[in-house]
């Protein structure tokens, strides 16, 4: 028989394993978009990955109300011999920022 200290650690384990997949899933949304918008602004982006830079609280640009976010930082590059670095705020799977620094800062809210 089973009893309550092996029913918790089964339960632990597997929110584990569904927040590993969901943050996995977010990342692949967030480098399969940092390519397109990329693309879209004409530059390329560099080396085709994000490197998680942590969770912090951000607010959209239309409302009060908070929310925890991941941040992505990423290298681009317009000429394929720079490189500039750039940032995409996700919350869930919805971009609130990009953020390309270049000689001028580009900042695009959704």
């Amino acid at each position: 028989m089973y009893d309550i200290y092996d029913v918790i650690v089964l339960f632990i384990f597997i929110l584990l394993v569904m927040y590993w997949w969901r943050i996995s899933e977010q990342k692949t949304f967030a480098i399969r978009n940092a390519r397109e918008y990329c693309k879209g602004r004409n530059v390329q982006l560099l080396d085709q990955t994000l490197v998680f830079q942590g969770l912090r609280l951000e607010k959209m640009h239309n409302k009060r109300r908070k929310f925890l976010c991941r941040v992505y930082e990423f290298e681009f590059s317009s000429n394929g011999e720079d490189r500039y670095k750039g940032e995409i705020i996700l919350s869930g799977f919805n971009f609130l920022r990009v953020i390309l620094e270049m000689d001028e800062l580009e900042i695009t809210e959704y």
